[in-house]
């Protein structure tokens, strides 16, 4: 049985923010004695790297316990937070466990981010990413794709390359509340990422886009990229769609296949994480769904099917399909002109 590619954490319903795009964080927290089994059991799971998050995490009181026990097993530990409440005390404390800082902006002016998220501060999110930066702990900065901002990418590179981020990772909108309102269409998709394309050279910053069509985007259009790269066009070892191939650890301990999926394994107070994720890999379900053969329509037929997948959960939301085309994909366009060309 392999180890989770990584395990992505939500510690805390605790949040000072009410974010356009949140998924809902109204289930019950965990109480110490189980956040912390949780802690000295992901370790034993040897995932590639844990992300924890929230709700805000910064408002958990037990995190950095959590973060030293995970840190004592040298394994990569990334923080999603919306910045609000960090000082330099707390990044000081980040700072000794070498933890990988990720400070969330998703508008390119202070109007727009303070109406995507609304209770932030603009001038509190420019102070909090210099503590960071003061404290060596700030990682890639993550924005959150959607109709609302998907046309500013230009300030976007802007604004993070003058702010001193060395990197932006665009994560495509996944479903929360009014998502067929915001989530972006294939025509759309394309827009942006050749406006990515266009000013990550203008910029030369490392840009990355969390989608599993973003590799085969490149290839097709003939983008240079790299997995590892200074001013340039980045991807990870893994770009595909990994839904069940890591580990979404929800507040309340139901354990899930993709952050988000609405399908539960089990929790985490009635079994221990090593024997939810063997649930999980002889799931019949969790099995078809991994199995790109079984995709139907435009990605049956795709030459990139095995690179990408399409976004299962994207996909389910918006079709009530596992394993229907991915309606966001933007390679459909391209074979649709290909064919009208013939």
């Amino acid at each position: 049985m392999s180890n989770p590619y990584m395990i992505d954490w939500a510690i805390t319903n605790k949040c000072d923010l009410n974010c356009l795009h949140c998924r809902g964080i109204d289930k019950p927290e965990l109480d110490r004695k189980t956040i912390l089994k949780i802690a000295e059991e992901i370790p034993l799971l040897k995932p590639g790297w844990v992300i924890i998050e929230g709700g805000e995490p910064l408002l958990r009181e037990e995190l950095f316990e959590i973060i030293e026990i995970i840190f004592r097993s040298k394994i990569r530990i990334y923080l999603i937070s919306n910045g609000m409440v960090l000082d330099e005390d707390i990044a000081r404390r980040l700072a000794e466990f070498n933890v990988n800082l990720m400070i969330s902006m998703d508008g390119s002016d202070r109007v727009s981010y303070e109406r995507i998220r609304k209770g932030a501060s603009f001038k509190r999110l420019k102070e909090s990413i210099a503590i960071a930066k003061k404290y060596g702990i700030l990682d890639s900065c993550p924005v959150t794709i959607g109709k609302h901002n998907y046309q500013q990418t230009d300030k976007l590179f802007e604004f993070v390359k003058n702010i001193g981020y060395k990197k932006i990772t665009f994560l495509g909108l996944k479903p929360c509340m009014d998502y067929e309102r915001y989530v972006l269409n294939a025509e759309e998709y394309e827009e942006f990422l050749l406006s990515v394309i266009k000013y990550q050279k203008e910029y030369g910053i490392d840009v990355y886009v969390d989608e599993p069509f973003f590799k085969p985007f490149l290839k097709r259009h003939n983008i240079n990229y790299s997995a590892n790269s200074q001013d340039g066009i980045v991807y990870t070892d893994v770009s595909r769609c990994i839904f069940g191939e890591y580990m979404f650890i929800e507040i309340n301990g139901d354990v899930k296949p993709c952050t988000f999926a609405p399908i539960v394994v089990g929790n985490v107070s009635k079994k221990g994480l090593n024997e939810i994720w063997n649930d999980m890999q002889n799931s019949e379900l969790v099995k078809k769904i991994k199995d790109f053969s079984t995709r139907e329509n435009f990605c049956s037929g795709c030459e990139y099917l095995y690179e990408c997948g399409g976004c299962r959960s994207r996909t389910y939301n918006l079709t009530g399909s596992w394993t229907e085309s991915d309606p966001s994909c933007p390679l459909q366009l391209i074979r649709y002109t290909e064919n009208n060309m013939e």
